[in-house]
């Protein structure tokens, strides 16, 4: 759940002191159990929860003899199939020889191919084979069942809610890194940090 902005004059509920500051500017207020500003405790929270989710389909996905690195090039490829291992470890966040040594294993199981790109020959495409086809089906299946047991118990509505949330606060994380990209640097909140 998302705090609502606390406006002037106004008391934290876990917070004795009163926030009198400009209507304009609202400076984060510490929860005095841990310190942490509430911004801070959302992207932990997200964080946490998200490291959380990849370790139960970690879990989940092991017996297929899959390891997190492989599960997540292998799902990256098959939403962007006929990329090039460049074009994949720019997806993925990672340095292009530690793509290359995760393709090469992939390759060796029979669930990855390089081919030459038609229009350049001295490039390669990766694709996935037919053989893992039937791995990416049995991978899509345990998705769902870790999706099912992270919503137990949360109604439909709030749910979709959340979907909703997390995709407006992706859009506006987008379009903050877009904006710092185009002025060539931070952008700084009004308070002088960097915006939170």
């Amino acid at each position: 759940m998302i705090d609502q902005p606390v406006s002037p004059a106004t008391k934290h509920p876990k917070d004795d002191r009163v926030d009198a500051t400009s209507p304009d500017i609202e400076k984060p207020i510490k929860d005095d159990t841990n310190g942490q500003t509430r911004a801070d405790y959302v992207g932990y929270l997200i964080g946490d929860v998200s490291r959380m989710i990849r370790t139960v389909y970690d879990r989940r996905v092991e017996p297929l003899g899959l390891t997190r690195a492989q599960w997540r090039v292998m799902t990256r490829l098959n939403r962007l199939e006929s990329c090039t291992q460049t074009e994949l470890a720019t997806e993925l966040e990672i340095e292009k020889p530690t793509l290359g040594k995760l393709i090469e294993r992939l390759e060796s199981k029979g669930w990855v191919e390089r081919r030459v790109d038609e229009n350049d020959a001295r490039s390669k495409r990766l694709f996935l084979t037919a053989a893992a086809r039937p791995l990416l089906t049995e991978m899509a299946g345990l998705a769902d069942e870790v999706i099912e047991g992270v919503f137990a118990g949360i109604g439909a509505d709030k749910s979709a809610q959340l979907r909703e949330t997390l995709s407006r606060i992706k859009g506006n994380l987008a379009g903050m890194l877009e904006d710092d990209t185009a002025s060539g640097g931070t952008a700084a909140s009004p308070g002088g940090g960097t915006g939170s």
